[in-house]
């Protein structure tokens, strides 16, 4: 098994991304999600052909039906849409919180923190 790069130094006590993995999310309640392709994210995220969904937690119905999406990039990394949510989706870098703009496209790096309503998760991007 070949060794994976990062675009910054690995997080601690986040598995290594499995072989194909584009990212690993490290959510709020201690679960991990590999991303393998685009992907869209939310209570209950519609479903399209060819697009992974990842149905989320929500108790507190802070989520949109489809929050966001991730896409992986053909040169490596990932990029997040909001894909126009109620409570939006905030991307902390370091000490900087910037609200994304529905619909468009942010290039993730590894350590971002994503804040959607009640929920967050930490990314570890492969590239």
């Amino acid at each position: 098994m070949s060794a994976i790069a990062f675009d910054t130094e690995p997080l601690g006590g986040i598995p290594e991304i499995r072989a194909g993995a584009r990212a690993l999310l490290a959510w709020d309640d201690g679960t991990r999600t590999a991303i393998y392709a685009r992907t869209v994210f939310g209570r209950d995220p519609l479903r399209v052909s060819g697009v992974d969904a990842v149905v989320l937690r929500d108790e507190t119905l802070t989520l949109s039906r489809t929050h966001f999406e991730l896409v992986p990039l053909e040169t490596g990394g990932l990029m997040i849409i909001d894909r126009a949510s109620t409570n939006g989706v905030v991307l902390t870098r370091g000490i900087d919180a910037v609200p994304a703009e529905p619909g468009v496209a942010t290039v993730l790096r590894s350590g971002d923190r994503i804040e959607l309503g009640d929920r967050w998760l930490v990314v570890e991007v492969a590239r």
